[in-house]
């Protein structure tokens, strides 16, 4: 899935920011369930170190564009955020884990065109994709 480099100005990703109801329950969720590296940062942040990639976590009086955190679910609407395995056994292993910890599985495991996907909802309500795509 990774192609050349073509932006002269996007070099990464440099962070994702999710807004949440609860840091310790997100400490939880990405920590333990996912088995991420985090730490809490100002007492309202959560950092989830993803291989070179970071995800925030933050509370919604946090939010940098506050407007935006009304609507049905309170908060920014996101479709869903996604993170890569290694193999079709992971995706396999980590929906045991997620069923385990009593999230809800949305749709999967299953195999699709361009991998093994499963769809979940993290304690927050986002939908979550963890996908193992099939090199070409």
């Amino acid at each position: 899935m990774q192609r050349a480099h073509k932006s002269p100005f996007l070099k990464g990703l440099g962070h994702l920011a999710l807004v949440v109801d609860d840091i310790p329950k997100a400490q939880w969720f990405f920590g333990e369930v996912l088995g991420a590296d985090v730490e809490v940062w100002r007492q309202t942040q959560l950092l989830i170190h993803v291989g070179s990639d970071l995800l925030v976590a933050k509370l919604s009086s946090d939010a940098i564009d506050s407007r935006r955190q009304q609507g049905e679910l309170g908060r920014q609407v996101l479709d869903h955020y996604g993170f890569m395995a290694d193999s079709p056994s992971q995706v396999d292993s980590l929906t045991a884990r997620i069923r385990e910890a009593g999230l809800e599985i949305v749709k999967g495991p299953y195999n699709r065109s361009d991998g093994r996907s499963v769809y979940f909802r993290d304690p927050f309500g986002n939908l979550v994709e963890y996908l193992y795509y099939t090199p070409r």
